[in-house]
């Protein structure tokens, strides 16, 4: 009997990740630095590479970079609510300083439907047409509609809605559901305007680079519940937490256990049975169900610097992989990754082994010595330092992982799993998982599982 073959892909903010499978066994898999290769052309090239392992499914996960669920990054989105809510969602968020939409673009309209659903003030579509006039004006193609009660009684919405389309806008509009929470409703709507754009184009991406290798409606996204994504979905932010999701289900689900995430991009402590219905994001509340997910302290690319006391030790703030940790030749601040930058483990990670550069090292090496130079360490020696700095990166990660997992049992997982694994050698009850690509790996599996259970 002929052997069927999986695809697994996951797209995060920095690195892609391909795998083949057969039934559950990795046949083909590789990893791209999404800065030094394009995704279209590096996962076409995967699989004409492996032309005689032709999938029949294929299963996506999307991770979008956090930059980018800013308005001002990933374009102008108008809001119009009830009148007297126009600044709801600003008052309602975390941090004045995080928005989801420029002042400028925020409106409102007379009207009002009650919660039992009557329409206490019928919105007249005259009041709209000022907005549109200023809206073609500042060049601005998408709105979202935050109508109190319209999940449930959309009178008012739908009038809205359809008078706004006629007028060539993109219209968004909060899921209907039954969340009684209208501000994480709006949250989530407002979000989903905001990388609407963004995700479209990774997804066009993904589909030009498997067109004539399996048919359109073989290839399925995975959202953060770990279900199917419709082909005609509008939620995009409901796919933020789809590669976490399927590694909690594939690695910790069926052993009963927490899996903590060593990716390159972050470190995630996910549950293996938990489950959370919103994401407090910087703007509030956001309905996104998903595995109960970490986002732990001590992180891969955490600057290195000197605390108020002028001892060695690690910024609140994390640098990214653009440019990246300073052994890849181009970053320009010490990151917690650099102090392994000569370990031969990681030296040898699928695609991470042909980015070292030799001067990138020295730099990195040059700048800790610049710090010893101003901080207040006893031992100087920059060996010393450099072995205590990994202990304690060792000691918090062990720790971190020890008072938030939620299950006795805990599977470590991902590419730096094997960078890391000391720091769990005594834990009796911690498994390290060997396998590479588990992201890619973990959505293969969980996708074809939602299939199953779909048919």
């Amino acid at each position: 009997m002929q052997n069927r073959f999986l695809l697994g892909v996951s797209v995060g903010e920095s690195f892609a990740e391909y795998s083949l499978l057969s039934d559950a066994n990795p046949v083909a898999q590789k990893r791209v630095y999404l800065a030094r290769e394009n995704l279209k052309q590096s996962l076409s090239q995967f699989i004409t590479e492996h032309a005689e392992q032709k999938p029949s499914q294929a299963f996506v996960s999307l991770r979008l970079p956090k930059k980018l669920l800013n308005y001002e990054l990933s374009g102008a989105v108008a809001h119009i609510t009830t009148e007297g809510f126009e600044h709801w969602l600003n008052l309602c968020a975390k941090s004045l300083e995080q928005t989801l939409t420029s002042k400028d673009l925020l409106f409102s309209v007379r009207e009002r439907v009650l919660a039992d659903g009557t329409v206490e003030v019928a919105l007249d579509v005259n009041d709209l047409e000022p907005i549109v006039a200023k809206l073609q004006m500042m060049d601005c193609k998408k709105v979202c509609l935050h109508f109190l009660h319209a999940s449930t009684h959309p009178t008012n919405l739908n009038v809205a809605k359809s008078y706004l389309q006629e007028k060539g806008l993109e219209v968004f509009s909060p899921e209907k559901n039954d969340n009684p929470h209208e501000v994480s409703r709006w949250n989530t709507n407002a979000l989903n305007a905001t990388i609407s754009s963004v995700f479209a184009e990774r997804r066009s991406e993904v589909l030009a680079a498997l067109e004539g290798h399996l048919p359109k409606e073989n290839i399925h996204f995975l959202d953060s519940s770990g279900q199917l994504l419709k082909a005609d979905a509008v939620q995009h932010v409901s796919s933020l937490f789809s590669a976490s999701t399927a590694l909690g289900k594939y690695f910790g689900t069926a052993k009963k256990a927490d899996v903590l995430y060593l990716g390159l991009e972050n470190f995630l402590l996910i549950s293996g049975d938990s489950w959370s219905s919103s994401w407090e994001s910087p703007w509030g509340a956001v309905e996104v169900p998903h595995l109960k997910t970490i986002e732990l302290g001590i992180q891969p690319t955490l600057g290195i610097a000197l605390n108020t006391f002028g001892r060695f030790d690690f910024d609140h703030t994390q640098g990214g992989w653009e440019p990246g940790p300073m052994f890849l030749g181009r970053g320009q601040k010490a990151s917690l990754l650099d102090l392994w930058a000569e370990n031969t483990k990681l030296a040898k990670l699928p695609g991470l082994e042909d980015r070292f550069s030799t001067q990138g090292i020295q730099r990195f090496k040059n700048s800790f010595f610049a710090l010893t130079k101003i901080s207040q360490a006893r031992d100087k020696d920059i060996q010393h330092l450099t072995k205590e700095m990994q202990s304690l990166t060792l000691q918090r990660l062990a720790m971190e992982a020890y008072l938030n997992r939620q299950s006795e049992k805990l599977v470590v997982a991902g590419p730096l799993a094997s960078v890391f694994a000391n720091a769990f050698k005594k834990d009796s009850h911690t498994v390290v998982e060997a396998e590479q690509f588990s992201e890619s790996y973990a959505t293969a599996l969980c996708g074809r599982q939602a299939l199953q259970e779909s048919l």
